[in-house]
């Protein structure tokens, strides 16, 4: 894409900005985009050719009462996309509402406004398909999803479109309405798959003989267990970015011949996984390599088939800003969304 984003418009000294809602983003995203948006923001930290600010939180207590709503702030550069941006969102018993920022990096000027819901399941998706590229053995078969909640159906959905010969995946929950529905559910958006889709009423079961592993779930309690893992698994561990909780436990970090993350220091910070394996003696940080430098080639990814391999994904605000950019290009080629007059 480079320096093809284009500038937004201006009537007088009005600014219009586009506004992309969630259907909106819905209408235009795609895995494919999605996977190749967030490879190349992978790409960009690892020549050291973008900026990402780790998740920043403020849980205010107002009066006597203790936090009820969390505002969780991410800003990234990605100069080789000619953009910058950030994305804001609160969080609250009543709900999450996400909002990417998107602006030109050489002049400042505020390109786009996007409803982030969509778009966040996408690049989360996407980060797990890019590091499954890169770690997963390329005769995987079998993938084991555990959790069936709104990130699933992208993160098997990225996995799929990485390993196009995937052939089944087994799904567990601890909600059997929702591992019985996950099949209809998958096959509505993804309709052309041929993944046959199991659902498991045993967490060990799922496991069993998988060659990728996805947790996606808000577990504060280990959902999988390392003595469940054959020899040669992949897992992407994408659930949690909250330092006091773990969905993977201590063994299963102890297993993986290579740990990566999506960044150093925001997993020093919120990668509840790996943070509880620390305390446990189980890990250590200096074993930890960012995904971005495997991409790139500056340090190696698998080595040996029987490898186990984990990636602890956090999510970070230049996948964001990389698919914000492919996003707003599309919606301005195809005259989606609207304009918003700022600035007047």
């Amino acid at each position: 894409m480079g320096r093809e984003v284009l500038c937004p418009s201006r009537e007088s000294t009005v600014l219009m900005v586009l506004h992309l809602r969630e259907q909106d983003v819905r209408a235009l995203v795609t895995m494919d985009a999605a996977l190749t948006a967030v490879e190349g923001a992978f790409r960009a930290l690892g020549n050291g050719q973008a900026e990402n600010l780790p998740r920043r939180r403020l849980a205010p207590a107002v009066g006597d009462q203790p936090p009820r709503a969390t505002l969780q702030l991410m800003a990234a550069a990605h100069p080789a996309e000619n953009v910058m941006g950030f994305k804001a969102y609160a969080t609250s018993p009543e709900g999450t509402r996400f909002l990417v920022m998107l602006h030109q990096a050489d002049n400042g000027e505020l390109l786009a406004v996007l409803e982030a819901d969509w778009l966040g399941r996408f690049r989360t998706g996407a980060a797990s398909g890019v590091a499954t590229r890169y770690l997963a053995r390329p005769d995987a078969r079998t993938v084991a999803l555990y959790g069936t909640g709104g990130q699933s159906l992208t993160q098997l959905l990225a996995v799929a479109t990485a390993l196009p010969g995937l052939e089944r995946a087994r799904v567990y929950s601890r909600s059997p309405e929702r591992r019985e529905g996950f099949s209809a559910r998958y096959a509505a958006m993804a309709p052309h798959s041929g993944l046959v889709i199991e659902p498991v009423d045993d967490p060990a079961g799922a496991a069993r003989d998988a060659d990728v592993v996805i947790t996606i779930t808000n577990a504060r309690e280990p959902v999988l267990r390392g003595e469940w893992l054959r020899p040669g698994t992949h897992v992407n561990a994408a659930g949690i970015n909250r330092a006091a909780a773990a969905e993977i436990d201590a063994a299963t970090v102890h297993r993986a011949d290579l740990v990566a993350v999506d960044a150093l220091d925001q997993a020093q910070m919120e990668a509840g996984d790996l943070l509880a394996a620390a305390r446990e003696g189980a890990f250590d940080w200096s074993r930890a390599v960012e995904l971005g430098a495997i991409v790139v080639g500056r340090a190696p990814g698998r080595r040996h088939a029987q490898d186990v391999t984990l990636f602890e994904s956090q999510g970070l605000a230049i996948q964001d800003v990389a698919l914000a950019a492919v996003l707003y290009r599309l919606a301005r080629e195809r005259g989606a969304g609207r304009s918003l007059p700022l600035w007047q």
